[in-house]
């Protein structure tokens, strides 16, 4: 049996920390270190996956000292959990998303003020791990928007100018993953448009969003489908919405 193994010498910035009896901090410790890259494969419910980082750029497993090390963003996107990297506490974070110092609350249990639906429009909110994301994951709090042919909804919440931000995902369900229609997320704060996100469609990563709404009295937000002249049925989610203070 023939192996490409090879090792090369690396300067990696390892997330290890030493810790001093004499102060009250961690510093970080820039060590080289060698290691061996051994075409390693790494597979979920026996499915080969290609693991990324977040810019989509290939990573490979490695072993260092005895010990294999995989990419954990990649490995743990694969098994349905979502990764974030919180700076400030230098901590990764594995499934659930974590509040750590901001007061916030998940849109899902705000009471809505308004919503605007039609026989072609409709949305609700999903049980937890119903909804199933284009790349086959399973989301724990989302809303499903059904949309056929082209077409908008929106839902407006009164939150009085008590929050800074709202962020969450915007992205397209597992069943209607292939849809070559134009979806949209716009939010509105007091009739005043604040954001417009990318377009939504088939092959199309979900979409992070991160918007300012500080001194907001009513809240919109709102999906588009432009398709045309087709009627095709479009399911739409947002997935870990929340208003931050």
């Amino acid at each position: 049996m023939i192996f490409r193994k090879y090792s090369k010498v690396v300067c990696f910035c390892l997330a290890t920390f030493a810790i001093f009896c004499t102060t009250s901090y961690a510093s970080s410790v820039l060590k080289t270190i060698q290691v061996s890259y051994d075409n390693i494969k790494i597979y979920v419910n026996d499915k080969l996956i290609s693991p990324k980082d977040g810019n989509g750029k290939s990573v490979e497993p490695f072993i260092c000292d005895g010990t294999t090390y995989l990419p954990v963003r990649a490995v743990s996107e694969a098994l349905g959990k979502e990764v974030k990297w919180d700076g400030k506490t230098k901590s990764i974070y594995i499934g659930e998303p974590q509040v750590t110092d901001e007061s916030m609350v998940w849109l899902n249990d705000v009471d809505y003020f308004n919503s605007y639906t039609n026989d072609s429009c409709s949305w609700e909110v999903c049980d937890e791990d119903s909804f199933k994301d284009s790349t086959g994951n399973f989301c724990s709090r989302a809303s499903d928007t059904r949309i056929i042919g082209t077409g908008s909804i929106y839902t407006d919440y009164l939150i009085n100018k008590k929050y800074s931000k709202i962020k969450g995902k915007f992205i397209l369900s597992y069943d209607t993953r292939s849809s070559q229609t134009n979806g949209y997320l716009k939010l509105y704060g007091d009739n005043k448009l604040l954001y417009t996100s990318a377009v939504m469609k088939g092959g199309v990563l979900p979409i992070d969003f991160d918007v300012d709404i500080t001194s907001v009295e009513k809240l919109r937000v709102e999906l588009n489908n432009e398709a045309g002249q087709t009627f095709d049925i479009v399911h739409y989610g947002l997935v870990d919405v929340g208003l931050y203070k």
